[in-house]
């Protein structure tokens, strides 16, 4: 352990460094929220042309099929048969992660049940079919139709997804992906607005975060949770305001755009560098500081100031907690098939994503 020149431990710093990093990014995570927000009312409309007369009837096939499942995945019984299946198979066959996948994800739906149903009808927010001018309003303990935030299949889907992830971190991103799928449906079906599954994200990944987790550390699981998922909210914001914002000749959309293209090829040129660490590359230089350049460059492609500052945000949260002490390995530990694949995937991911900030702008008529 580090110490002072009194030879005391250094772990105030480490500990501020850390509270640090979580209030960045839950302060990012708020602002995301804020700017998701604005596109609730516009969303919902859109997603009503897509509807037959209906909010439950979606004419595109896919688009149906993807609700349908949804719906059903994401029911409180499918949930509670998924986590019973694990048990059976932990006990059956003596495997204790088995066993503590079943039981913790069994209390994550719990909670994140629990939570959501007393907010539902402590905030009284109506739901999509009941929008008529677009404004907020809101009827707390007012029974059926409004109870819209948060959304309980996207809580209960993602509090279950996030025990199963971390008991079983090779599945993690098909486990995430098909929480992700639950969530979306809620939208697509006409059921929520687009900051209720949001929301309801947000208090599943929490809850499952906990429940996964001794409990004498459910602080420090909390701030986990923050931190983990508000690159996610952001790269949401990101997105629709992409494909919802029609390009624009003035300040600042020009020079945001054109600043971040440059700013992400530049940190995605220093993060190979950083991978190959030729001779000559910047002692200063780590792969922390190129991921957040590139990052940063991309939501500066969106040419919205605000989702720039929040993904400002995101990107000194986590440069923060580069400095806690961890020390990237070598480039020598990155040899090998696997790890090249992965760098590979990294730079398409990152050039794909370019592309698609100019290819998307405006896509979506709202």
């Amino acid at each position: 352990m580090q110490t002072d020149s009194h030879g005391s431990p250094a772990i105030h710093v480490s500990r501020f460094t850390s509270i640090a990093a979580v209030l960045l990014s839950f302060a990012a995570l708020i602002l995301a929220f804020v700017g998701l927000f604005e596109w609730d009312v516009p969303l919902t409309r859109f997603v009503r042309s897509l509807n037959d007369l209906h909010m439950d009837h979606l004419t595109n096939p896919w688009l149906a099929q993807l609700s349908s499942i949804g719906d059903r995945l994401g029911k409180g019984e499918s949930l509670v048969i998924l986590s019973l299946s694990l048990l059976a198979v932990g006990y059956g066959l003596k495997h204790p992660q088995w066993k503590d996948a079943g039981w913790q994800s069994l209390i994550a739906h719990g909670l994140a049940a629990l939570s959501a149903n007393i907010l539902k009808h402590a905030i009284g927010r109506p739901r999509p079919k009941f929008m008529h001018a677009g404004n907020l309003e809101l009827s707390p303990v007012s029974g059926s139709g409004w109870d819209s935030f948060p959304s309980g299949h996207a809580a209960a889907a993602f509090a279950v997804a996030t025990v199963l992830a971390a008991r079983f971190p090779r599945a993690r991103w098909p486990i995430l992906a098909a929480a992700v799928a639950i969530a979306a449906s809620r939208v697509f079906r006409g059921s929520h607005y687009l900051t209720d599954v949001a929301g309801g994200t947000a208090l599943g990944c929490i809850m499952g975060m906990v429940a996964a987790h001794p409990w004498r550390e459910w602080r420090t699981s909390i701030g986990m949770a923050v931190y983990r998922m508000t690159p996610f909210f952001v790269a949401t914001l990101a997105f629709v305001w992409t494909i919802v914002s029609l390009p624009s000749e003035t300040w600042p959309f020009q020079q945001l755009v054109w600043g971040g293209l440059l700013l992400a090829l530049a940190g995605l040129v220093g993060h190979v560098l950083w991978r190959v660490r030729w001779s000559w590359c910047p002692a200063w230089l780590s792969g922390s500081l190129a991921r957040g350049l590139v990052g940063l460059g991309v939501g500066m492609t969106t040419g919205s100031l605000f989702v720039t500052v929040i993904v400002l945000l995101v990107c000194a949260a986590h440069w923060l907690d580069a400095l806690l002490g961890q020390v990237e390995p070598m480039a020598e530990g990155h040899r090998g098939l696997w790890p090249a694949m992965a760098e590979g995937l990294f730079v398409a991911a990152t050039l794909l994503m370019l592309v698609a900030s100019y290819a998307l702008k405006g896509i979506v008529p709202m």
